[in-house]
């Protein structure tokens, strides 16, 4: 089983690595930038990574049965409209956030370069197309790669069970209980197959 925790800059994706792999020792546990970030990424680079992943659980960690959590950058749709998808026995997405304040804190506390008004938006965007498929769907689709499958959201609608990312608010969250709500969604997800 493959599992995504996403979100936008500041939601506590990076952060919660140690604490994660602590609570899940038998899963193979990943930072979606571990591959290599570039200086100015983007939705390419971002759909690249995300089939990236996929193609490794698929050829490393799915034949043995094995587990796997990828913490970052990808995007629910862009996951579900991603080549390889549908070759992988079973994946579930979750999204981290919080409010606007925080983020800024924790970018500002970080030194991240480059925090505006962009941030928040994406931000924003994410909260809502966690909720709604239809929502803006050029963010997305404008400059992505010709190899997507957006056949796959052609017909998703809000309420649709295919259209399940639930939101973790990490807002008052210590990193800990962050990975903590993470360890239960993915039991939960484990339980209720």
């Amino acid at each position: 089983m493959l599992f995504f925790v996403t979100g936008a800059n500041g939601s506590g994706k990076t952060s919660c690595l140690p604490a994660l792999s602590r609570l899940l020792p038998d899963f193979v546990i990943h930072d979606f930038g571990e591959v290599g970030v570039p200086e100015n990424p983007d939705s390419l680079w971002r759909q690249e990574t995300t089939e990236l992943w996929i193609r490794t659980y698929i050829e490393k960690y799915q034949p043995q049965g094995g587990r796997a959590v990828i913490c970052g950058e990808a995007v629910f749709g862009e996951i579900h409209a991603s080549p390889s998808i549908d070759q992988v026995d079973a994946w579930y997405a979750c999204l981290l956030d919080c409010d606007d304040v925080t983020r800024v804190d924790r970018l500002r506390q970080r030194g991240t370069h480059g925090l505006d008004m962009h941030m928040l938006c994406w931000a924003a965007w994410m909260r809502v197309h966690a909720v709604d498929p239809g929502w803006c769907p050029e963010v997305i689709k404008t400059n992505s790669h010709a190899w997507m499958r957006w056949d796959r959201l052609a017909n998703c609608k809000r309420g649709d069970a295919i259209w399940d990312e639930p939101i973790i608010n990490t807002t008052n969250l210590a990193i800990e209980e962050v990975a903590s709500a993470i360890e239960g969604w993915i039991k939960g997800r484990l339980t209720n197959r």
